[in-house]
């Protein structure tokens, strides 16, 4: 099933319209389930370093750029290191290295893109996953989400958050886009790492900070155009991903023009009728297609050369602290 993020998810507690409270006893009823879930999970020690970066928010935090950065850093600190990934979206169950020829029907669209930047394991039981790439003789894994996933212990638990929208609205899901409370998800954190150029929730994750005792680790998001060459600034863009809103004021923060706008579910498996009308939309009205690097692994290839990509890179900006956290799971 494939939903759009709502977009009172998002708003002040007190702009939300009184009606969508009648969401908060299954917002009390998620609650409940996930904390006995954690409270009785077997916790189990793998035998191999796990680095999980995960959050406490349903998708969009920015987790995918973290766990390519990481990859990049273990890499040149000399770790052979691992993704495992449930693969969501995709069909394969048992433990499979993602390769160029994978389509995201088979293994999801997060796994495609964090695969250009190392190995790559989908699993549905992650548990598995991470036993073949110990057998495989990899020196630690990256827990790909799973933060919430209370069969497995993780060594190093790192919490990927927005700068821009932190928590949302604060409420649990479905109300809100918190899969847990704030407080008992930040307990189990080893750190935070705070995503964005936006720093004006400052004040709030250093009350976070201070409460649960644990590092900010900072970044910045970089933003590359993988362009076909046409340098046409006016622009349909569509997206389907937890916020496309970010994404569209990206490209105007990059200098385009969006003259109109498309959303789709998060996850969304592009179909040929949907991009023949967005391309027949774009081509009558004189716009160039655009969208993000997520998104373009689920659309049919056939439309690739038509659409600009927008590619999103994380940056630490001290690499040291995450270093020295890393270095210590392998003394």
């Amino acid at each position: 099933m494939f939903i759009k993020t709502p977009k009172f998810w998002f708003k002040n507690r007190n702009e939300i319209n009184p009606i969508l409270y009648t969401l908060k006893p299954f917002s009390k009823i998620w609650e409940v389930v996930t904390k006995l879930r954690l409270v009785n999970g077997l916790w189990e020690k793998m035998p191999i370093p796990v680095v999980c970066i995960g959050n406490i928010t349903v998708g969009g935090s920015g987790k995918t750029p973290v766990t390519m950065a990481l990859q990049l850093l273990l890499k040149d600190m000399g770790i052979r290191a691992c993704v495992v990934s449930r693969g969501y979206g995709g069909k394969n169950k048992n433990p499979h290295y993602v390769t160029k020829n994978d389509t995201f029907c088979k293994v999801g669209d997060e796994p495609i893109i964090l695969s250009k930047k190392g190995s790559v394991i989908v699993s549905k039981v992650k548990k598995n996953g991470i036993l073949k790439a110990y057998q495989d003789g990899f020196d630690m894994v990256l827990l790909d989400d799973g933060f919430q996933n209370s069969k497995i212990n993780k060594d190093l638990s790192l919490v990927v958050v927005d700068s821009e929208v932190l928590f949302g609205n604060e409420f649990i899901f479905p109300l809100g886009p918190l899969r847990e409370p704030i407080s008992s998800g930040l307990s189990r954190a080893d750190a935070i790492i705070l995503v964005g150029n936006n720093h004006k929730n400052t004040h709030k994750i250093d009350s976070l900070r201070k409460e649960n005792k644990i590092p900010v680790l900072k970044g910045c998001i970089n933003k590359k155009k993988k362009s076909t060459n046409n340098k046409n600034k006016e622009v349909l863009a569509f997206s389907g991903i937890a916020f496309p809103d970010k994404f569209f004021k990206t490209l105007k923060d990059m200098g385009y023009t969006v003259i109109k706008t498309k959303v789709f579910p998060d996850h969304y498996p592009y179909t040929l009728k949907d991009m023949i009308k967005l391309k027949d939309y774009a081509e009558n009205y004189g716009l160039k297609l655009i969208t993000t690097e997520k998104d373009i692994v689920r659309v049919p290839k056939r439309f690739h050369e038509f659409i600009d990509i927008i590619q999103i890179e994380f940056q630490f900006k001290n690499s040291e602290i995450i270093k020295e956290m890393i270095k210590k799971l392998l003394n």
